[in-house]
């Protein structure tokens, strides 16, 4: 199926329409008419039945120099404008000119269409405010220009592809459980009397969404980092929860993420497993072993805002759980002002001390 472009438009005005975080519904900044996803569904069906007015990959010798072989060049249905994406992963995008948000319709057909979709809840200007409470304490070592407007203007919301596994495990625990009966001290020595008990746990676990992203672009650290999301708010995907935020479909397959899936559930069984032998002063672990049976996949999009930032040949991020606000990632310090902090100051001290200690020396 080619890919096709769509612009959701207002009905009053034929401005471009998009999702508010705040109200939960596509509104239009021109007019500020608002619409509620049932009303929004029509237009979305309409749409998606429309002609392609997009095409594949450009052979025009003009455009070659800006072409690489990921990008693609489209026509916007708002002012007839040609957008450029970055990727044939790229499932929406913003016209420079008009700033229209663009769902590329056809990108997310087929195996290729998600199950369920988070909304966005958070705001470009909280993700703002989330970043700020994050560099505060660490500004004075943060590289020049990291903070800077500039920087910050290229904050942008993003849909991330996530592999959802729903399974059982069957989990076989062993271990000795110690108990202190009592402590006495014998001259240098303290002597410990305890209890030794044998403790086993056998059962079944069930795990619903554990996540693993589908993006090979995404950070697996950096993902896991702003986790968890709050899945009771999944909704059935419908592509106008796109517009005015950016998207990618999946290029890692759930093949392809199982053994990470796999790692994932086998801590968290063992951690509620753990957590199940209270009441002793001290456990070891003899054996434990735990199986999955029988994943449920579900595809599906969660929100995110992203930014990122080139110090040195090097790449940096920081991300905000579109849903919860959870903020997370790498800085990008500056090695002259700590190693300033570190050495610098310390070695001021030893000098200063030395110096007042010839002083009071000398009176």
């Amino acid at each position: 199926m080619p890919d096709q472009s769509v612009a959701y438009k207002c009905p009053s005005c034929n401005a471009p329409l998009s999702f508010n975080t705040v109200t939960q519904s596509f509104v239009c900044d021109y007019c500020g008419g608002s619409y509620s996803k049932h009303e929004i569904e029509a237009m979305t069906a309409k749409a998606e039945k429309a002609e392609p007015i997009i095409h594949e990959h450009t052979t025009d010798e003009k455009m070659h120099g800006i072409f690489s072989n990921d990008n693609s060049l489209y026509i916007c249905p708002a002012c007839g404008a040609q957008v450029i994406t970055d990727s044939e992963l790229s499932a929406s995008a913003i016209c420079h000119y008009c700033h229209s948000p663009i769902v590329l319709s056809g990108r997310l057909s087929g195996e290729f269409c998600p199950d369920m979709i988070i909304p966005f809840k958070k705001t470009k200007e909280q993700a703002l405010e989330g970043f700020e409470t994050w560099t505060k304490k660490h500004r004075f070592f943060l590289a020049k220009g990291f903070t800077d407007k500039k920087s910050l203007e290229k904050i942008q919301g993003l849909y991330v592809p996530f592999w959802l596994a729903d399974c059982v495990v069957e989990g076989n625990l062993v271990a000795d459980g110690y108990k202190t009966l009592s402590t006495v001290r014998r001259g240098d020595y303290i002597v410990k009397t305890e209890s030794k008990h044998l403790v086993t746990r056998i059962g079944k676990l069930n795990l619903d969404g554990v996540p693993a992203d589908g993006s090979s672009k995404a950070d697996d650290a950096l993902m896991e980092s702003i986790e968890p999301f709050n899945y009771a708010e999944l909704v059935k995907f419908e592509m106008p929860y796109l517009s005015g935020h950016y998207a990618e479909k999946y290029d890692v397959t759930k093949e392809q993420i199982y053994g990470r899936i796999q790692t994932r559930v086998k801590e968290a069984a063992k951690e509620q497993f753990r957590a199940t032998i209270k009441n002793y002063t001290r456990t070891v672990v003899l054996n434990e072993s735990y199986n999955i049976r029988g994943i449920r996949w579900k595809y599906v999009m969660l929100p995110m805002w992203f930014l990122s930032y080139n110090h040195k040949g090097k790449m940096y991020y920081y991300a905000m759980n579109g849903q919860t606000g959870k903020f997370g990632g790498m800085l990008p310090v500056n090695k002259a002002k700590l190693a300033l902090f570190c050495f610098g100051i310390p070695l001021l001290v030893v000098f200063l001390l030395s110096v007042l200690t010839l002083f009071v020396s000398g009176v």
